[in-house]
């Protein structure tokens, strides 16, 4: 495999974003809170304003993976005031051909990082229950399961468990 870089989206970089998302919402349908049909129709203003996180006085770190030119995985940590204890991750997607190479690992381990630094000592997640790869990944990489089976999304008969890790733990 080629080798892969992660790097952070800035705002200058929202038509990049958009393929991503679009893909991995296209891809993998059941994995997200939001779908391919809600997001293909949002504005070129509206995906601009998603990554031009100072105006949005949001504290994240919107990640994109790439081999050479190909974007090939995304994740989003996002601390919500007023509960900076938690570090949250979104929209985490590998493209199915690179799976298990690494590459989630590396999301994982950078929104970590990154979480730590910002003072966190939880990082938290839903995972769909029947995706039992992505389940398998978070459970390995130290996230435990919490709380109670929520609606993947108004309306789905999926269920996502909310799992967290305690940061200084695994990975």
């Amino acid at each position: 495999m080629d080798e892969f870089e992660i790097s952070v989206l800035n705002p200058e970089d929202w038509v990049l974003y958009k393929i991503v998302r679009l893909k991995s919402l296209r891809d993998s349908p059941d994995s997200f809170g939001s779908t391919y049909e809600q997001e293909a129709v949002l504005s070129d203003a509206e995906w601009q304003l998603r990554l031009d996180l100072k105006s949005r006085a949001l504290d994240a770190l919107p990640l994109i993976v790439q081999i050479g030119d190909l974007p090939v995985g995304l994740a989003w940590g996002v601390v919500h005031k007023p509960d900076v204890a938690t570090a949250h991750i979104y929209q985490m997607w590998v493209s199915p051909a690179l799976r298990g190479k690494g590459i989630a690992i590396s999301l994982l381990r950078a929104i970590k990082a990154w979480a730590i630094g910002q003072g966190c000592h939880l990082l938290a997640l839903a995972v769909t229950t029947g995706n039992e790869d992505a389940v398998n990944l978070y459970t390995s990489s130290g996230f435990i399961a919490t709380g109670q089976l929520e609606a993947l999304r108004v309306g789905s008969t999926l269920c996502v468990q909310p799992m967290v890790m305690k940061l200084g733990s695994a990975l």
